[in-house]
């Protein structure tokens, strides 16, 4: 049975580009000797002085897309001694009482009652990187990677493909949010933790296998929101604050 809401944890964050970072985009057509593979962009991004057009970001869906599937290599279901991905074969969880389900929802299951916890915002550029790309890209946002495959035979290159990448040093900014309801346990925001760190020992984005996508997420500050208090007041928090938080 779903239970009232405390408040929100929001863990402000800056996720730092090591390596090329691709993550697909689309686009209407295809161009001749246009690039085979975009990155996704925002049509318009507003700075503080100034509007940019076609600027790579981060979707929020792809880092918990990720983190949840990583998770589940690591975490098992309700009563089963097997990983999820292995007790599922492959599909994501949908027991509705495990910690992924409780963070990230039960996968086609409509009749839990459990709420859904993670809220993962999209990450925007900082005006900085924006400053870099200009001045090391010619005015452009990413840098274009050509990939080939190679003639066994004859040794020589074959179909020349060009991968758009966000280049590294790049930095994105936005916000990891997590509900916390009564009951709730600090295990579940443990349990984010530990899905940061698996994302950051594997990768982001498409092409991992390949070098692509190493990221570092890095935490700027933690805020909590008490909705039992009126008016509600959100203040910053350390992570040793956290367990009073849950009340554990």
């Amino acid at each position: 049975m779903s239970k009232a809401l405390k408040g929100i944890i929001k863990i402000e964050c800056k996720i730092r580009v090591l390596t090329g970072l691709h993550i697909g985009g689309s686009k209407e057509n295809v161009e001749i000797g246009g690039i085979d593979n975009i990155v996704i962009k925002v049509p318009v991004l507003k700075l503080d002085e100034a509007i940019e057009r076609d600027v790579p970001y981060i979707p929020g869906s792809s880092i918990k897309g990720k983190m949840r599937a990583l998770l589940e290599w690591v975490e098992k279901p309700e009563g089963s001694m097997q990983v999820i991905a292995l007790e599922n074969k492959g599909e994501p969880c949908n027991c509705g009482r495990c910690r992924v389900c409780k963070l990230f929802g039960a996968h086609k299951n409509a009749k839990t009652e459990e709420p859904v916890r993670l809220r993962v915002e999209d990450f925007y550029p900082t005006e900085k990187t924006i400053d870099m790309w200009k001045k090391f890209l010619d005015g452009d946002f990413v840098e274009v990677k050509v990939e080939n495959t190679i003639d066994r035979i004859k040794g020589t290159a074959l179909h020349p493909r060009h991968q758009e990448r966000v280049i590294p040093f790049s930095e994105f900014t936005g916000f990891i949010k997590i509900r916390v309801h009564e009951g709730d346990r600090k295990e579940l925001f443990d349990t984010i933790i530990r899905g940061i760190q698996l994302l950051e020992d594997d990768y982001l984005g498409g092409s991992g296998s390949r070098g692509y996508g190493k990221v570092k997420f890095i935490k700027e500050k933690i805020l909590w929101t008490d909705y039992r208090k009126q008016p509600f007041e959100e203040k910053t928090v350390d992570e040793n604050e956290i367990a009073n938080i849950y009340g554990a």
